[in-house]
């Protein structure tokens, strides 16, 4: 008898004290974001980032900007962006002038990510991850960030 009665006083006095400690005004975050709405941009971001992994695995091809002709670099950012209604420059050198400069450490999905001095271009998915079509023979692929830093020539935030 004695058992039961201790786990009861036990749970009161953990019941009582848990407001006292701040936790019942405690708001928890949903995923991780400071707020309870997913943004606009947030929303177009994920929509440009959707369509660029439904290209995974089509053929690199120079000049290419859909999945029955393949695509090149700029070619798959520029059909990304085209799949929510927006249009940018198509060469990776004009697409390298488009939104506004970004730092690498500030980069977010749905940003273009510069390589090559500015020659490359490739679509931010996710805080560790690029997709790329990186060049003839190959297929469009993911891309780990950490190995674009060393030849990093800029980045452009589109989305606004």
């Amino acid at each position: 008898m004695r058992r039961p009665l201790l786990v009861l006083v036990l749970l009161a006095t953990i019941a009582t004290a848990l407001p006292k400690a701040g936790f019942a005004k405690t708001k928890w975050p949903s995923s991780g974001s400071k707020s309870p709405q997913v943004s606009r941009v947030q929303k177009l971001a994920r929509r440009v980032v959707a369509y660029a992994r439904n290209q995974l695995g089509v053929p690199y091809s120079w000049g290419g900007t859909s999945r029955a002709t393949g695509f090149d670099c700029s070619g798959l950012v520029y059909a990304a962006y085209r799949s929510i209604g927006w249009t940018i420059p198509r060469s990776s050198w004009d697409q390298l002038r488009a939104g506004r400069p970004i730092r690498f450490a500030g980069l977010r999905p749905g940003d273009l990510l510069f390589t090559e001095g500015g020659g490359h271009v490739q679509l931010v998915v996710s805080r560790r991850t690029a997709i790329s079509a990186p060049q003839t023979g190959e297929r469009v692929r993911y891309v780990p960030l950490s190995r674009l830093r060393p030849a990093f020539a800029g980045a452009r935030r589109v989305l606004r």
